[in-house]
């Protein structure tokens, strides 16, 4: 296993959880084991050492806009969302270009670990076997952007030029749920639910735990003026007052679109 340089003051605690340990025992996805990086304190998988640093030096545009949330929290509806105000309702686009491509998940690749690049290799969006911190910097402007990382974990750049950042949340009752069944498609989760639920409310399951932690830090900062907040309740509620929203905090006025 490869050793990475991490930024200066962040450093991998190993996490010591009896939890943990039957939760990693019933998932096919990461043999190398989850770590906490600190002092941030999010729970992600250790390949994501290999990339930290770049991560965290991205350069940053002054018109990105940036997406983030818990992962099963409403992100992808928030994509389609935002994307299409962005680019003022180009639907012909948005139904002849995948999602992935329009909308890179940054740090997708940190946290796929080298031997599914190996063995899987075709390169394709949104799979993590194409470079996706590339795919972010090769981008034309203006771009959007997906991430799950903790807010004092993302792109330096992305709060001291205070780009526009939308978080969307949900209630952990049903993100649980619905990050279960994420687990078991998309990790080999073979577990049960009472497996998974225990490592969700200890904070350690699998990737972007703490769940309230990483809410609370989005929250706090709620009230910045580059910074929205949102939630998937609000959305399936009233949609259109929603779109309204993000549509004047991202100074587009879709009347004209």
């Amino acid at each position: 296993m490869e050793t990475a340089a991490l930024s200066d003051g962040v450093w991998i605690e190993e996490i010591e959880s009896d939890v943990l340990k039957k939760f990693e025992e019933n998932q096919t996805g990461f043999e190398e084991g989850s770590v906490r990086f600190m002092p941030f304190g999010q729970v992600l998988p250790r390949c994501y050492a290999r990339f930290q640093k770049e991560i965290s030096e991205l350069s940053v545009r002054n018109d990105d806009v940036w997406i983030s949330s818990f992962p099963k929290c409403g992100t992808t509806w928030t994509q389609e969302m935002v994307w299409n105000v962005v680019n003022s309702c180009d639907f012909d686009t948005a139904k002849s270009v995948s999602l992935e491509e329009r909308v890179p998940f940054l740090e997708l690749t940190a946290i796929t670990e080298r031997r599914h690049m190996e063995n899987d290799g075709v390169e394709v969006a949104g799979t993590g076997l194409r470079n996706s911190m590339e795919q972010v910097i090769n981008m034309a402007s203006p771009r959007v952007i997906k991430t799950h990382l903790s807010i004092d974990m993302l792109p330096k750049e992305v709060l001291e030029k205070r780009v526009k950042l939308i978080y969307v949340c949900r209630n952990p009752r049903d993100a649980v749920v619905s990050y279960y069944n994420h687990w078991r498609v998309m990790e080999g989760f073979k577990g049960s639910f009472e497996v998974f639920f225990n490592a969700f409310v200890g904070d350690v399951c699998g990737y972007y735990s703490p769940f309230i932690k990483h809410v609370l830090g989005y929250w706090n900062r709620r009230n910045d003026p580059n910074i929205l907040f949102i939630s998937f309740e609000e959305m399936k509620k009233d949609l259109p007052a929603v779109i309204e929203r993000v549509s004047e905090f991202l100074n587009k006025d879709l009347s004209k679109s």
